[in-house]
């Protein structure tokens, strides 16, 4: 699959020197998806039907209700829940009109089938998956063709456990086998010496809540629980894969 380069967000990301560049740039994708589901995309039938068919994932539904656009909001939903009801009137229509016994378990089971169908879905999650893959074709081809580039990732904080797959999974798609080695050698060796500067972090930390040490000085480390956290687990994660 060919992919467009987004060489200057990846820089300017990089640049920030937080925990994971590919969190930051996320969190935009994520704030640019839900800008664009309430701007005037709403007045697109081909937008109303996507969103019909696919809807959003809770998370996303959320942030969509949240954001202060009413009418926009309105519209689309609107839409949503005509297409919705009119699939399940059907289907329940199904479970009511069944006699017990078999039937009313398969009936049953379309209508699990179903919901767990439309569960599946969310067109956030689907632009912000674009966008990551994007952002991760970027990384390992800017490694690979950039000596400045390759320099400032070495020198960065890397990127979270959770974005450290994505990245991992690009090269093998994109690299050859000696730069594969290569790639996944340095950039896993970047998490593992900031996942110990964050546990040295987290030491200090820890001590500065003894008698002994509370005139001392912090050295940085009062938001060392929560830089931890987001190294973990990551931030503008995408909850719906397709």
């Amino acid at each position: 699959m060919k992919y467009e380069l987004e060489t200057i967000p990846v820089w300017e990301a990089i640049r920030k020197d937080r925990e994971c560049f590919l969190c930051e740039l996320m969190k935009e994708a994520e704030e640019h998806a839900i800008s664009y589901f309430l701007g005037s995309s709403v007045m697109h039938p081909e937008t109303r039907i996507a969103v019909n068919r696919r809807g959003f994932c809770f998370h996303h539904w959320n942030l969509l209700a949240a954001a202060g656009k009413s009418q926009s909001l309105a519209l689309i939903s609107h839409t949503y829940l005509g297409e919705t009801l009119g699939v399940l009137e059907k289907k329940i229509g199904k479970v009511a009109a069944s006699k017990a016994g078999r039937k009313v378990s398969a009936s049953l089971k379309e209508l699990v089938e179903t919901m767990q169908e439309r569960e599946s879905g969310c067109l956030a999650c689907e632009k912000m998956a674009s966008r990551l893959d994007r952002y991760a074709f970027t990384t390992v081809r800017l490694w690979e063709e950039d000596p400045d580039f390759r320099q400032a990732l070495a020198e960065s904080k890397g990127v979270c456990l959770h974005h450290l797959e994505p990245l991992l999974a690009m090269a093998e798609s994109a690299l050859d086998a000696e730069a594969l080695q290569a790639f996944g050698t340095e950039l896993t060796t970047l998490v593992l010496q900031n996942l110990k500067r964050l546990e040295d972090d987290l030491w200090w930390m820890t001590q500065k809540y003894k008698a002994e040490h509370i005139d001392s000085p912090w050295n940085g480390c009062e938001d060392a629980h929560k830089r931890l956290v987001r190294k973990l687990i990551g931030e503008g994660r995408i909850l719906c894969r397709s």
